[in-house]
């Protein structure tokens, strides 16, 4: 069996010398849960050629809590 012929570009996708790692946390309010528990970061992407923003994470440890959800909101209309 021959090998597959490589994409060109392919060398451009290589991650093995990437790192992503969060920058520094800023905490804010939570405006679905009404509480001072919402925490942001920056992403930051290491690569051999420098350093870049990628993106935002944000997390509520309230509304994002995976081991006690919040119960589901139901508005009575009457």
């Amino acid at each position: 069996m021959t090998p597959r012929p490589a994409r060109p570009g392919a060398e451009i996708h290589d991650t093995s010398g990437l790192a992503l790692h969060p920058g520094s946390l800023r905490t804010g309010w939570c405006a679905v849960c009404k509480a001072w528990t919402h925490i942001t970061a920056d992403l930051l992407l290491l690569t051999p050629t420098g350093l870049s923003t990628v993106g935002t994470w944000a997390w509520c440890e309230v509304c994002d809590d995976p081991d006690s959800p919040l119960p589901a909101r139901r508005i009575d209309r009457a």
